[in-house]
């Protein structure tokens, strides 16, 4: 063992990580998303890397590409498929490098990402789409606003997305303000692991059944009611875990070249995203993770093509209150081009 590694672990012990409170047996109720691979398949890319992804909604509905979270992978958005079917929208979810089944690219750059999702389409045959991207998922969609061509690329949508790192995070709550300033970006591989250890969506050495019965105990300790719209739906809960395992699959040192890219220099700049392109932002006034004021800075660098609508929510209630009506202006926006 080096001496950097009996130096960790000797850290870790003195913060060990924390497990469910309680013992009593928990049967893992059937979730009623798909959360299987069915939906999942491979995409062999030009450099011999991997490109996972995965479809809901309508086969033949209105191409939308999703841009997952910070943990997450492309079973997330799996929660969205009878809405998407609904509204005739067709989700094609995408795993970043490292993530899900996705081969890592440690030398990637923001800018590397839309030209994946310009050979994903071409491979499905996808000549006209949109992109959403959601929290971590948002510097992605502004990249693939900024860099995908006008023939290809209807609208972007951003949903507490992050936004370029001179914006600051002014009224995010301490652990994120620590984490996106410096945190994540300078902390080694097992600090990083024991972060995300603390809570159950980063414990995939424990069972399901053990994840999902912490994570319920958790619904107690919510400080705002308005984030209970996700522990009082078990299903939004199920999915979460699952994509977080494959989030957290391929190691916790893509997890941080993940975070790595998102909060580096963005490679171009917001106000030079072509004119023509609506971009929609939806935000949360109480958002602690990503404050609302990413939405608002964003719009004001994108002058008349932005659409920011804040709303009286939190980072979890702004995505789960509000998906209908973002899918369906992503869709009405396809129908007016």
């Amino acid at each position: 063992m080096s001496v950097l590694s009996t130096i960790s672990t000797w850290l870790l012990g003195l913060f060990p990580t924390p497990k469910p409170t309680t013992t009593t047996p928990t049967k893992l109720p059937q979730c009623k998303y798909l959360l299987n691979n069915s939906t999942s398949s491979i995409l062999l890319l030009p450099d011999g890397r991997k490109l996972g992804y995965a479809q809901y909604g309508s086969p033949t509905g209105i191409p939308i590409f999703y841009l997952h979270g910070f943990p997450g992978s492309r079973l997330e958005v799996s929660s969205l498929h009878d809405i998407a079917l609904s509204l005739n929208a067709r989700i094609i979810s995408l795993d970043r490098p490292g993530i899900g089944w996705s081969s890592p690219h440690p030398s990637r750059t923001l800018l590397d990402f839309p030209r994946d999702v310009e050979r994903l389409a071409a491979h499905l045959g996808v000549e006209r789409y949109s992109v959403l991207g959601v929290s971590g998922g948002g510097p992605y969609a502004l990249a693939c606003a900024y860099a995908l061509p006008q023939r290809s690329l209807v609208s972007a949508t951003l949903v507490c997305g992050l936004g370029p790192r001179d914006i600051g995070m002014k009224g995010a709550g301490f652990v994120h303000k620590l984490g996106y300033g410096f945190g994540f970006t300078w902390a080694p591989v097992w600090a990083i692991r024991w972060l995300f250890s603390r809570e159950p969506m980063g414990r995939i050495d424990l069972s399901d059944e053990e994840r999902f019965r912490w994570q319920m105990e958790l619904a107690e300790k919510v400080e705002n009611e308005k984030d209970l719209i996700y522990y009082n739906d078990p299903d939004r809960v199920l999915v979460n875990l699952r994509s977080a395992r494959e989030a957290f699959a391929q190691g916790w040192g893509v997890v941080r070249d993940d975070w790595r890219v998102l909060v580096r220099e963005f490679g171009f700049r917001v106000q030079d995203v072509r004119e023509d392109l609506p971009v929609r932002l939806w935000y949360g006034k109480q958002d602690t993770f990503v404050p609302s004021n990413h939405g608002v800075q964003i719009a004001a660098r994108l002058g008349a093509r932005a659409r920011l609508r804040v709303e009286d929510d939190t980072h979890a209630s702004i995505w789960f209150r509000w998906q209908r009506e973002i899918l369906r202006g992503i869709v009405e926006e396809h129908g007016r081009v």
